[in-house]
């Protein structure tokens, strides 16, 4: 039985500047398998963020393939594509992209309302996303603007709007990146208990600290992956980060 939710092949992204051809992305193949946590690290211009946002459909790929459950990105117009992103991924970014017009529950409720496989009620949405805000414990904040709010409040937010359409994968980019220490360790905690709970997730980060609480790490290195690294989650925190930091020295970080 296939256990794949992302499944990657040949990978390849060039983009055309000044007549000069840049190659950000060359011949890459991986696949995340149901449940996993996978962090993608490497020097900045690697091309993490473009992987990201090319698997997850959000940028068109030159060559390869990539499967998301089962169907072929290249296969999709533009339209399901964009519907496959609203119904099955979730996205959380380092900047947090929400409505300045909106309060933070209708941000969160937002994908929801917009689905065009989700037939619930306004209320029931609503519901389900203030069940969401709970589990983070960010109930106390729900009718607040987004200026009203902490910085680590608003990515839990953020995380809450990424699980409200109950999505196959989330994906993120550089999550904690805006965040202090604390409130970066506060989403990762949320982060971890999504995967533990059977959520898939891809993430970009630069953050050992971060990467160590993820099962596995992509190490890309002009557009291709150097290495990949498998966490021991049985060791402690600490224990994976240093191990982690070790690997990395080894890799040229």
């Amino acid at each position: 039985m296939n256990t794949a939710v992302l499944e990657v092949k040949d990978l390849c992204k060039t983009y055309i500047i000044n007549k000069r051809q840049n190659n950000v992305l060359r011949n890459i193949s991986f696949r995340i398998d149901k449940g996993e946590m996978v962090a993608v690290m490497g020097p900045s211009g690697s091309g993490k963020s473009t992987l990201l946002y090319t698997v997850s459909g959000m940028d068109k790929m030159t060559a390869g393939s990539v499967i998301f459950c089962g169907r072929n990105l290249t296969d999709m117009s533009e339209n399901d594509l964009a519907g496959m992103r609203l119904d099955d991924m979730g996205f959380i970014f380092q900047q947090m992209y929400m409505m300045k017009n909106l309060s933070i529950i209708d941000n969160i409720i937002l994908p929801a309302v917009k689905s065009r496989k989700n037939k619930d009620s306004h209320r029931e949405i609503a519901k389900r996303g203030r069940e969401l805000m709970h589990k983070l414990g960010i109930s106390e904040i729900s009718e607040n603007d987004i200026n009203e709010v902490s910085g680590g409040q608003l990515q839990r937010a953020c995380i809450c709007r990424s699980m409200i359409n109950d999505p196959y994968m989330i994906f993120a980019d550089e999550p904690t990146g805006a965040l202090n220490r604390t409130a970066s360790d506060e989403v990762m905690e949320e982060l971890t208990k999504l995967n533990e709970n059977g959520t898939t997730v891809m993430l970009v980060t630069h953050d050992a600290k971060v990467a160590a609480r993820c099962s596995r790490i992509l190490f890309l290195v002009d557009g291709n992956i150097k290495g990949e690294y498998n966490v021991n989650r049985k060791l402690s925190l600490h224990e994976r980060e240093r191990s982690l930091n070790n690997w990395l020295l080894e890799m040229g970080w």
